[in-house]
């Protein structure tokens, strides 16, 4: 009788230690929420997507900044237009099919951007002021 009972013992005390612990995990990995805003690299990034998704080339202007660290003067936002307006044209309306941030140091992260898994492009990011700006992009 000593036996039996141990052996419940044993098998209920393994039962609650695995019942603990996540072994095997079922389903797909849920990736994580990033909000659309300049409070970080990524969601920067994805904002200045947007904005060119809906051909707003002016706003997406606002999001650039010089490799100084320095916001850019209206006549440069005005000059680059025409550039942001064709990378626009590359990557509107494409499926984000990978965004990885890669943090060179705490104000500056260099952001790649997979699109319909062919198209790759590389944003350098720096925060200014508690807001994250795009300084250079590599495609």
């Amino acid at each position: 009788m000593n036996s039996i009972f141990s052996k419940i013992v044993l098998c209920g005390a393994a039962v609650v230690l695995l019942a603990g612990c996540e072994l095997f995990v079922f389903g797909t990995k849920r990736s994580p929420i990033i909000e659309i805003s300049q409070k970080s690299s990524l969601g920067a990034v994805l904002l200045f997507k947007a904005e060119l998704d809906s051909n707003n080339t002016m706003a997406a202007t606002e999001i650039l900044a010089g490799k100084d660290g320095r916001k850019l003067l209206a006549i440069e936002k005005r000059d680059m237009v025409d550039e942001i307006a064709r990378i626009g044209r590359l990557i509107s309306k494409k499926p984000i099919t990978r965004l990885f941030a890669d943090t060179l140091t705490p104000d500056k992260h260099s952001v790649l951007l997979e699109l319909n898994y062919l198209k790759k492009m590389t944003f350098s990011t720096l925060r200014i002021n508690s807001a994250w700006y795009i300084t250079d992009i590599q495609e």
